[in-house]
């Protein structure tokens, strides 16, 4: 079984029988880092207990979080999972890759396995936040698939990975910035436009934040990044004596 574990996240999950599933899972494939945001039902619910079925243990332990910022902010890197590829620049990583990816990045950090609500999924949002997407291949004319289904076979590929998952990782004096971090900068960046009136179109700033977003997590950048990028802007900003 696995040593240094990812963390499996469910956001806003709407049916207690599936987180319970949820858990089972993990359990049958020795994860047992769960997290559970802003849940649209009680995690203690006795049909969650009961379909947890022996993974009573991996439900009481799970971590409550009211927010997906909070959720992920001491996290190094966040995988989204979807079924259908989305109208977003992002990594998409076939699940068979996965498993060996996500064990390479734990080797420098602490990894994050994101799930959407059963209803909708994960959207721009929330995906915006992740480093790539984890896909199933499924029939495209049946995508929808349900949230215990898919953290089955997830738990089931990351148990099967590959010794050559370490062979090509280069790991620098510099850590990977964690999503806390990188929130912090990217807001201190939208201070900095703010005072330029970069966002000239009101109505458009929620989206125009969400590809600046997507960018930022998409280069992964590392601590020293952050600092380097935060000086640099920071200088840009002021006016001239």
């Amino acid at each position: 079984m696995m040593t240094k574990q990812p963390i499996f996240l469910l956001y806003k999950p709407q049916l207690p029988e599936n987180i319970g599933a949820v858990a089972r899972a993990m359990g049958n494939f020795g994860l047992n880092n769960l997290r559970i945001i802003d849940p649209l039902c009680d995690i203690q619910d006795p049909k969650a207990m009961a379909t947890a079925a022996g993974a009573e243990k991996i439900l009481g332990s799970a971590i409550l979080y009211a927010t997906l910022e909070e959720a992920i902010a001491d996290l190094n890197w966040v995988f989204g999972t979807c079924a259908t590829q989305r109208h977003l620049i992002k990594e998409y990583i076939p699940i068979r890759q996965a498993a060996d990816r996500v064990h390479s990045q734990l080797a420098r950090g602490e990894v994050g396995i994101l799930f959407g609500p059963e209803r909708t999924g994960l959207l721009n949002d929330h995906l915006a936040r992740c480093h790539g997407v984890i896909q199933i291949p499924v029939n495209p004319d049946f995508s929808s698939m349900n949230l215990a289904q898919a953290s089955v076979i997830m738990a089931y590929e990351l148990s099967h990975y590959t010794a050559n998952a370490q062979a090509n990782l280069y790991c620098g004096e510099t850590c990977p910035a964690s999503q806390q971090q990188l929130q912090a900068f990217l807001n201190f960046l939208e201070t900095k436009l703010d005072t330029i009136n970069y966002w000239r179109v009101p109505e458009k700033k929620p989206l125009m934040k969400q590809n600046l977003e997507n960018v930022f997590t998409r280069l992964q950048p590392t601590e020293q990044d952050l600092r380097s990028l935060w000086g640099m802007i920071d200088l840009l900003s002021k006016k001239p004596k």
